[in-house]
Order: structure tokens, then sequence, then C-alpha cells
């Protein structure tokens, strides 16, 4: 008897367990209880402040009219404020009570406190008549997305703040910077186009580990991107900047940055640009300022795989004032490496551009100095003419395949027009034995790859004219970029001797902190914004419940079979 009343004194202690267990994730005050609040065009921003004011941590706001006038909001806890109509939200010039109650001095239109981490600005259209679309301020893990500004003086300002992503948004016509970071770290600006501000499309200023990446920026009155003060950690990749003064200006101390894989192309020479006429117009110019460590030395700025071609002044500049400075291996579009227009106070690896054979097509594969065929790289457009047929050949990641349906059977004469003029090349496709794309990637023993041995007699000959095979026989390698055995290649004053303060050898990848990893996208992919229904918000992974029913269902089990079995063990 007294055994049956212990496991009924068991049982009891266990349902009680569960239901507090099932009571606390029914709790109203639940992470997941959420509100969701429309924000209509009637509303004055007083009103709408105070909703944001009373809302709740984590709480949503929807504009759900076309047009709102005067609007000028402080975020000042975890909100989400979104628009699925891209509503269009004019801003105050005037700054409002709820701002200079916080002792701003500035007009915005949406300003985020240092209380308002993790906040989203999602689906906007900001037309702005402020001084800032957009502030985040010692607010970290703030995401603006898909957000279009235009106007104002500045477009967005993030200073004092981690983890910001700011990521396709649209932003133009800012009187100043469009993009201005301040005191930043461990944020992403990605998949942004910013276009005719009047000064920098990106201004950076003291900001560390950060993924600037896949912007494209154009015509911009100052430069696309600027960097100033200091910089460390930076990944600057995959960034398209075109019909600025300047591509990309370096002015910043420098260490452990990576700027690879950028196209840097058709920027402008401008009179009224305000350092100097002859300081614009260039792929990439270093300021005054800019410092890094001593060639070799790990945290030295590392410069490789872009595309500076195509620009007014230089493709790259270094500034007079400072020691000689050796690029890492680029593409200036050009088949003489005397002649790549890269000012005498640098010196840079010249890439190689050569054919790889595919099945029915043709291929071009960009090289580094060392014969090693690159995967990130910066993209542009290339003509190529094929017996009379004239197609226009993409690079990405390094590569450009036309399909143009050749017989493998037969020779073609190609010309791919490189620095305005025409590279001739004799031409036999793939056989169709390996046809996966990825053969054609092999560098140096790889069937679709290159021998070593014919690389570099390709490099000290006239390869634009020979072939270079590789043992099996499947590939012919013909290198564009070959009429000059140097690996460095300058504008004016002839090739500098191994003698510059930078060190000896040619850039290599010194970046311990930097890697290949894409930190930029994982992040952006983790905070995704998308509006869900509080009925259909899934519980799947925060809703622990259930594991620990089972648990105690399962320990509630072996207690009362140990229990059931304790005279049998002792006997």
């Amino acid at each position: 008897m007294n055994k049956s009343l212990n496991i009924l004194f068991i049982c009891f202690v266990a349902l009680l367990v569960i239901s507090c267990v099932n009571a606390a994730n029914d709790n109203p005050n639940n992470s997941d209880d959420i509100s969701n609040y429309q924000i209509s065009s009637d509303l004055s921003n007083t009103e709408i402040q105070t909703m944001l004011d009373n809302a709740k941590e984590g709480d949503q706001f929807e504009f759900t009219d076309r047009e709102y006038k005067n609007i000028s909001l402080v975020v000042d806890k975890k909100l989400n404020i979104v628009s699925k109509k891209n509503s269009n939200i004019h801003t105050s010039n005037k700054i409002a009570d709820k701002a200079r109650n916080l002792g701003l001095n500035n007009s915005f239109g949406f300003y985020f406190t240092s209380n308002s981490g993790g906040s989203f600005l999602y689906g906007l259209t900001i037309i702005s008549n402020s001084d800032y679309g957009i502030v985040v301020d010692k607010s970290d893990n703030t995401t603006i997305k898909n957000v279009v500004i235009k106007n104002g003086n500045v477009g967005i300002l993030v200073k004092n703040s981690n983890n910001a992503d700011i990521i396709q948004n649209n932003i133009s016509k800012a009187n100043s910077n469009s993009i201005h970071l301040e005191n930043v770290s461990k944020s992403i600006i990605s998949k942004n186009t910013i276009s005719y501000n009047g000064r920098s499309g990106i201004h950076a200023s003291n900001i560390y580990y950060c993924n600037v990446t896949n912007n494209t920026v154009h015509h911009n009155k100052f430069n696309g991107i600027s960097l100033y003060n200091k910089t460390t950690g930076n990944i600057i990749k995959f960034n398209l900047a075109y019909e600025n003064p300047n591509g990309i200006y370096i002015n910043s101390q420098s260490d452990f940055d990576v700027v690879n894989s950028n196209t840097f192309t058709k920027n402008r020479r401008n009179t009224d640009y305000e350092l100097g006429a002859f300081e614009s117009g260039n792929g990439l110019l270093f300021g005054a300022d800019f410092k890094t460590a001593k060639e070799g030395k790990s945290s030295r700025l590392e410069v490789k795989y872009n595309v500076l071609t195509h620009n007014e002044g230089y493709q790259a500049k270094n500034n007079p004032d400072l020691p000689t400075f050796k690029l890492g291996d680029n593409w200036f579009d050009s088949t003489d490496d005397e002649n790549t227009f890269v000012c005498p106070m640098l010196l840079a690896g010249i890439m190689k551009m050569g054919t790889i054979s595919v099945k029915n097509g043709f291929g071009l594969q960009m090289y580094d100095t060392n014969g090693e065929a690159v995967t990130e790289f910066g993209t542009f457009d290339t003509t190529v003419n094929v017996n009379g047929n004239q197609y226009t050949a993409k690079f990405v990641n390094g590569k450009a395949i036309i399909d143009a349906n050749l017989d493998p059977d037969k020779e073609y004469e190609i010309e791919v027009i490189i620095g305005d003029k025409p590279v001739k090349f004799t031409y036999r496709t793939s056989s169709g034995d390996k046809n996966d794309e990825s053969d054609s990637q092999t560098s140096t023993d790889g069937d679709f790859g290159i021998n070593h041995h014919d690389f570099i007699d390709a490099m000290g000959n006239d390869a634009s004219k020979g072939v270079g095979n590789s043992e099996n026989g499947t590939s012919s390698a013909h290198f564009a970029n070959s009429e000059q055995s140097g690996a460095h290649g300058t504008n004016a004053s002839g090739n500098f001797q191994d003698s510059s303060d930078n060190g000896d050898s040619v850039l290599t990848n010194g970046n311990a902190n930097a890697g290949d990893s894409s930190k930029g996208e994982q992040s952006e992919e983790g905070k995704a914004y998308e509006i869900v229904p509080q009925s259909k918000i899934s519980k799947e992974i925060t809703d622990t419940s259930g594991i620990i029913v089972l648990s105690i269902v399962s320990i509630l089990g072996m207690i009362i079979y140990g229990y059931w079995r304790k005279p049998e063990i002792e006997n």
C-alpha cells in the first residue's frame, strides 16, 4: 500500500512540474508575444512618436499608406519598422521635441539610440529634407535594408556602433556623403546602389573588421569610397565604382585591410575637385596620410585582383610624399607592362589573360604572376572576335565563357580586344571528353590547365601568337599580356628596382584576419527580414517545452521502475 501511495505522489509532483512548464510557455509576457501596429498617414509625427514610445521591445510598426509628411522619429527600443508599399516618408527639416529632449542638434528622419539595438528598418522610401535620412548612434545589431533615400545632407550616418547591417539600399542625391561610417566595427555594408551624391559614396573613418562588399558606387562628386584615420581588418571586395573623381581613396592608417576583387573603372578628372584636378580621375588614390606596415608584414594593406581600367588619370596613384608602394597582382587592361598607367611611385604585378578550352565554345581565364588561375576577381567586359563574329566576354570570378558553337575539329582565329588593341590567338576548342566547367579552372597540372614550363615560356616569349599545351594535350593556354617578361608595370620612368622602402617581393596575402570566408553574406542572410503574421510565427526553435516534458517523463519512468524493483534488488 505504501509503495502505491509513494508512486502516486511521484506522479503528482511530475504533473505539477509539467503544468508549470506549459504555463511558462503560454505566459503572455513571453518574448514571442509581440504587437503589430499599423501607421496610417492621418497620424501626426507626435502621435507616431507616442506609439513608438509606448511599444514593447520587438513590436512591429507598418507604414500602410503611400505618403507621410514631416516625419522625424526617435527609435529608443528594439523595434521593427517596415512598409510593404515602399511608403514615401518625407522627413522634417526641424528638430522634433523628442530629439530636443535628448540633446540632439540635427534634423533626421529616423534616429536609432543606444537602446534600440536589434532594430530593423525595411522597405521605406525616405525623401529627406533633413540633415540625415537615418542615424544609427551607439545602436548595435541594427539593420537598414531595402530602403531608398533621396536628397538631404547625408543619407545614412552610422557612428559608435557594432554589427550594423546596411544592405540593399539605394541612396542618391545627398548633398554630402551617402553612407557615412564613424567609429564602427564588425558591420556589413553590402549590395547598396549609391549615386549622384555631393561627396563620397561611402565615407569611412575609424572602422574595424567591417565588410564593404558588392556595392555599386557611381557619379559621386568626391570619391566612390573614402577611408580615413584608422582602418583595421576590413574586407573591401567586389565593389564597382565608376564615374567618380576617384574610385577609392585610401587616406588612413591601414592594418590588415583587404582591397581585393573590385572594379574601379571610368573615373573622371574634375577641374573643381577638392584636392585638385590632378588628384582626380584615378581608379585608386593614396592620400598623404596613408600608412601601412612594411612589405612582408602580415598587417600590411593588401590590394590585388582588382580591375583598374579606363580611368582618365592613373589606374592607381600614390601620393608623391609617400615611399614607393608595391601593390599585388591587378588587371590594367594592357598588353604592355611598360604602359599600364600606374604612377611611378607604385609597383604592381600585372595579371595575365589566357584562353581555356571548353566544349564547343571559347573561354578566357585570368592568371596571377605565378601562373595560378584567379577565382576571385573584379568584373569587366571585353570584345572577342571569332572568325569575323563578335561576342562580348563578361568576366565573373576570373573567367569568361562564350558559347560560340565552335567545331572541335577546326582551328579558329581569335581576337581579344585588350586596351583597345586586338590580340590574336589560334584556338581549338575542347573535344568534349572533359567538359565539366570546373576542370577549366585547374591552374597547373589538370587536364584543362597549363604546364608550369609552358607558362614560363609563354611569359618570356611572344606567347600572344604561340601555344602552351599541357602534358595531357587537352587544353591550349595563350597569354595575351606576355610581350614583356617583367612582372611589374609602370608608366613613365621604367621599372623600379627592388630598392623601395617597402621590401623586395611582390605582395602576397598576409592578412591573417581576413581570409576568404563570406562573413558578410552569412550575416546578411541571417538578418533577412520578412513580415510574418503573429499567428504564424514559428516556435520550432524557441519552444523547448516538449523537450522538457519528455525529459521529465523519462526520468519519472526510471524512478518508478527503480522504486518498483527495489525489493528484488535488495534480496
